[in-house]
């Protein structure tokens, strides 16, 4: 695959790049909602929304494919990153820039808008087919629509003071090791570390933990296989993001256990943000391979309105969530007062 060129003031793109804050994030249901409408509206099995540093492009939300990360050389999207024209690639086999790509035999139609932030373009969003296509000039612009949505999301998306400490404590090429592969969400060092940052910030009135557990997961995965119980894990944490708040942080725990760390609620908005995601994770079966799995999540609550001790409202959390188990499951219980 030849080299494309490098845009003319790539250092300008590259610092606008670090000040998304977005490179080695996990993915958000804010721009997931916007990859699912392109998936839909162009009836494409494949969406990615990127972000394209220095090396890498970090795919910050993907429909229909696996991975967190891509080299950039290796990337339609290096392309689309050079101009503000839509880029298109009709059939990568026959494609002079890309006919001996890694994924010119998958990724056979590509089409790209790329995505500015603070005047420069800082990532791409691209569909992909496993066939040859033609794009009209009305799919053009409507790709074009979804991209300026997209740009919103990267204007307004506010994340937490913690969060932002953590991104700029990173270089590019570590951010990788704070996030889950498998979930796409950070996992459990690092969400420890913004739940520390969180408890310890004087900005905050007060923080909840919450501690979530996937109902029977053993029993999925002795029914149903473990690469079900690993699409029964993406979809649960893609119901997460959806339900938590923006500013809300959740990782991986460990296992079928999530953490989230709420900022600035109360006991009373802690429990709605619960239930809101015991109903979302509940309200409809996860569609795999192998059949219809139907799941419920147990959630244990603490809430802390003053100074407290990491590791001690963890316990809290993880009380309240045995209780919730130990009563029937898919319920919220609060942590008891101690």
């Amino acid at each position: 695959m030849p080299e494309a060129p490098v845009a003319p003031q790539e250092f300008r793109r590259l610092a606008a790049v670090q000040r998304t804050r977005l490179l080695g994030t996990p993915a958000e249901e804010r721009f997931d909602r916007i990859t699912r409408l392109a998936r839909r509206m162009f009836d494409v099995p494949m969406v990615c929304l990127d972000i394209v540093g220095e090396k890498l492009a970090w795919l910050k939300s993907v429909q229909g494919f696996d991975g967190v990360e891509g080299m950039r050389k290796d990337s339609y999207c290096h392309y689309t990153v050079l101009n503000d024209q839509v880029c298109m690639v009709r059939d990568a086999r026959k494609d002079p820039r890309v006919f001996d790509s890694l994924f010119a035999d998958t990724w056979v139609f590509y089409a790209g808008v790329p995505l500015h932030f603070d005047g420069e373009r800082v990532g791409v969003l691209c569909i992909g087919d496993k066939r040859p296509r033609n794009f009209t000039s009305d799919q053009m612009a409507a790709l074009r629509d979804l991209g300026a949505m997209a740009e919103h999301e990267l204007e307004v998306a506010a994340l937490s003071e913690a969060q932002v400490n953590l991104a700029l404590s990173n270089e590019e090429l570590e951010m990788k090791a704070r996030i889950d592969v498998l979930t796409r969400l950070w996992n459990r060092r690092a969400i420890m570390e913004l739940a520390a940052e969180e408890l310890s910030s004087q900005t905050r009135p007060s923080i909840a933990i919450l501690m979530i557990d996937i109902d029977h997961f053993k029993h999925i995965n002795d029914n149903f296989g473990h690469p079900a119980g690993d699409e029964v894990l993406r979809a649960v944490a893609a119901r997460l993001r959806k339900a938590l708040r923006p500013d809300d942080a959740v990782g991986r725990y460990g296992g079928e256990e999530f953490l989230a760390v709420l900022s600035g609620v109360g006991q009373e908005e802690a429990l709605q943000v619960s239930e809101r995601i015991r109903t979302e994770v509940v309200q409809k079966p996860i569609c795999c391979e192998q059949g219809e799995i139907t799941v419920s999540c147990s959630i244990g609550v603490a809430v802390s309105t003053t100074p407290a001790d990491l590791d001690r409202l963890i316990c809290m959390a993880d009380s309240a969530l045995y209780r919730a188990k130990s009563s029937g499951r898919n319920r919220v219980e609060i942590a008891l007062k101690q």
